[in-house]
């Protein structure tokens, strides 16, 4: 891989780009180095970039009420991470550390709505891409969440996953 069109066009999220547009994004994106141990993203800040792992892994973790925190997910190679706060402005609702030391690229959403804007098609492909990613993500927490409640020790919990899958499925307001 030694043009920045290959290097882009290997990673999921700038799947099925042309040259010339993943070309493009190459030139708008910054390469960081994180050491193990540092944190990238602060949950509850507001950064909107999509982060690309080009090397490396992550530990994505969340804070519990009781003021601990839960691992959520661990990421390597090529695994991307931000897009939730990237497609639409929120604080971002889990913390990202470098578990090892690690080389990312974040790409800022003034630099995907400016190639969204003069490239449509490949705005479209990149945000078809997230959504990809995030269905993903959605499907493995539904498989996760129907074991965890199909064990008869969780009852109390039941009763909580009701409330939350309530709220998801049916509250679609911005």
């Amino acid at each position: 891989m030694n043009t920045p069109s290959e290097k882009v066009s290997s990673l999921q999220i700038f799947d099925g780009l042309t040259t010339e547009d993943a070309t493009a994004v190459w030139h708008s994106v910054v390469q960081k180095r994180f050491t193990a141990g540092t944190q990238i993203l602060e949950e509850g800040a507001a950064v909107q970039a999509l982060w690309i792992i080009l090397e490396g892994e992550c530990v994505v973790s969340r804070g519990c009420a009781n003021g601990s925190a839960r691992e959520l997910a661990r990421l390597k190679t090529g695994d991307v991470f931000g897009e939730m706060s990237f497609i639409r402005t929120a604080p971002h609702s889990a913390s990202i550390v470098a578990s090892t030391d690690v080389l990312a690229c974040a790409w800022l959403r003034k630099d995907y709505l400016k190639l969204a804007e003069e490239r449509p098609q490949a705005g479209f492909q990149i945000a078809a891409n997230i959504a990809a990613v995030l269905a993903e993500r959605i499907r493995r927490m539904d498989h996760w969440v129907c074991d965890l409640m199909a064990q008869p020790e969780t009852q109390l919990p039941r009763d909580e996953w009701e409330s939350f899958r309530s709220a998801v499925y049916t509250n679609w307001q911005f």
